[in-house]
């Protein structure tokens, strides 16, 4: 907007079609009975599913198949129509809702909870049978029993059970004379399993297996669902978390956030280990409830806070590079008057800074702190326990005081000088050299060395002071600007004049130095006659 982008812009979508979702035939029950049907949502894109039977008063199981395909099953209790609202991000699917007729079982199969297929079918000839949840599903580390129908054909102590768990331990087993709901005297069989995963049942009456065993359970823990990285958002931004339910068996997981008025997008990620995540439009406290086959995972509800961050700027500009020694500033400006939490934090290399913030004047606030350390610094700013828009910011402390320069050395006319400068103490920053003489900058290589050390070279031009200016991040290093004395070859002075040659008694004589640096008082020269008597002598100074 206007070349602004808009705070958590570029947004990511998901697309997905609830009308490719494909629903198998959906079969009529018989209390206490399964009731199973396929789910293929293989071309439907991602998204969450939700089954309800009876407006969710009956437990629904999903089982993965793969490729984006589940058994969804659920097991009736009353011979009545039972109704399957189905539910794809929010929108129905085709053909949703479905209506199931549930009927009686039959005189030899009263149920109680659930029955396992196989057994069931056996009722109708009169035979013994098995029923009850323990020999299809349960929960591990509590009690589990299924009930046998003798139907008057055995005794109890003709009956013979054999519990393998997954480790292949043998369980034992305690056979107890009941009463079903129908008032019929049935053998229950309670056991204690303590594993998750497939437990094989095998049935014996008077050494003969019933028909259907070995029965095949599955016993599931919820207490060993992993819910991780629950944390804070803000409005309009995507919040996710883990759950991890690899070590906890087969079953149905339900998620519903603020009780199912916020939109939640489950992302299988293989292994029984999914990643939920969902968009908060409000700015308020959101609840996270789970639920694997109607249990409460453990820790819930999950508490995820939800501030409106937009409300707060945050202005860091000229903060990428900032000296070492001196105070640092910022500007915070809060949009609005309400209470709100504002928490300012700077960590440096090695320890956090002391922060102080004032103002509050038209909800404009500045933050001061002194950096100390050269090294990178984490400036935060958290509104509400979440961070404001373009922070955690990394800003860099620099110091011009640790460059470290050599010694100068004096110079010869026309020959290369050089000098060496270090500044791998001194952070990051540009580092500036300029030579000059009489006024005139002077031509300069110089040659990286590695590690932030350099090494200068210059070639002076004429023999007069040369003056080497150096500057870190502008600003000049101890000792700058630094004084080179540049000075003639002796071999490059010329003495010329034709008092050299001869001289006329009584008469002032002299002659010239040419390519001469220095002063007068740097000059000696002697004058001897024949009888080695020093003479005197006047040195005059000219400039051509």
């Amino acid at each position: 907007m206007k070349n602004q982008r808009i705070p958590g812009s570029p947004f990511r979508c998901f697309a997905y079609n609830a009308k490719e979702i494909r629903v198998g035939h959906v079969p009529s029950g018989v209390v206490g009975k399964p009731v199973e049907f396929q789910i293929d949502g293989s071309t439907a894109g991602s998204g969450n599913l939700e089954i309800l039977v009876n407006g969710g008063h009956v437990t629904s199981y999903v089982r993965e198949l793969g490729d984006q395909c589940f058994l969804a099953s659920f097991v009736p209790h009353q011979a009545t129509v039972h109704t399957i609202d189905m539910k794809f991000n929010g929108e129905t699917v085709t053909g949703s809702p479905w209506e199931v007729e549930v009927r009686e079982a039959s005189p030899t199969m009263t149920s109680t909870a659930a029955i396992a297929s196989a057994a069931a079918a056996t009722s109708a000839s009169g035979r013994p049978n098995v029923r009850g949840e323990g020999v299809r599903h349960f929960a591990a580390g509590k009690i589990a029993a299924f009930d046998i129908d003798l139907n008057g054909k055995a005794a109890q102590e003709e009956v013979t059970v054999s519990i393998t768990s997954p480790s292949k331990r043998q369980l034992s087993s305690r056979l107890l004379d009941v009463h079903d709901a129908a008032g019929s005297k049935v053998c229950r069989v309670e056991f204690n399993p303590s594993e998750v995963g497939s437990y094989i049942i095998d049935v014996t009456i008077a050494g003969e297996k019933i028909q259907g065993s070995p029965f095949v359970a599955k016993a599931y823990d919820s207490s060993l669902i992993r819910v991780s990285d629950v944390t804070n958002g803000s409005v309009g931004q995507p919040c996710q978390f883990r759950v991890d339910a690899s070590q906890a068996g087969e079953g149905q997981l339900e998620i519903s956030i603020n009780d199912g008025e916020v939109p939640n997008h489950v992302q299988v990620l293989g292994g029984g280990k999914c990643l939920v995540s969902f968009t908060p439009e409000i700015p308020k406290i959101h609840t996270i409830e789970i639920k694997f086959n109607g249990e409460t995972v453990p820790g819930c509800p999950f508490v995820c806070k939800i501030a409106d961050t937009s409300r707060v700027s945050v202005s860091l500009r000229n903060m990428e590079l900032i000296p070492a020694g001196e105070v640092a500033q910022f500007e915070i400006t809060v949009d609005g008057t309400s209470n709100s939490e504002l928490a300012v934090a700077v960590k440096g290399p090695t320890a956090n800074l002391p922060v102080k913030i004032s103002g509050g004047a038209r909800n404009t606030f500045t933050a001061e702190f002194t950096p100390r350390e050269v090294g990178s610094h984490t400036i935060s700013v958290d509104y509400n326990g979440l961070p404001v828009t373009g922070t955690p910011f990394t800003c860099k402390v620099y110091d011009a005081k640790k460059v470290y320069v050599s010694s100068m050395p004096a110079g010869v006319l026309g020959k290369s000088l050089q000098f060496t400068v270090d500044a791998s103490q001194a952070g990051e920053g540009n580092l500036e050299i300029t030579i000059s003489a009489r006024g005139r900058n002077i031509p300069t290589k110089v040659h990286p060395q590695g590690s932030a050390r350099f090494t200068v070279s210059f070639v002076p031009l004429e023999a007069i002071d040369h003056v080497i200016t150096i500057t870190f991040n502008k600003e000049a290093v101890p000792g700058s600007p630094y004084t080179a004395q540049i000075f003639t070859d002796p071999n490059h002075v010329v003495v010329s004049g034709q008092s050299l040659a001869s001289s006329a008694v009584g008469k002032t004589s002299y002659f010239k130095l040419s390519n001469v640096t220095g002063s007068v008082e740097d000059i000696e020269i002697n004058v001897e006659g024949l009888t080695a008597n020093q003479l005197l002598y006047l040195l005059v100074s000219t400039y051509s």
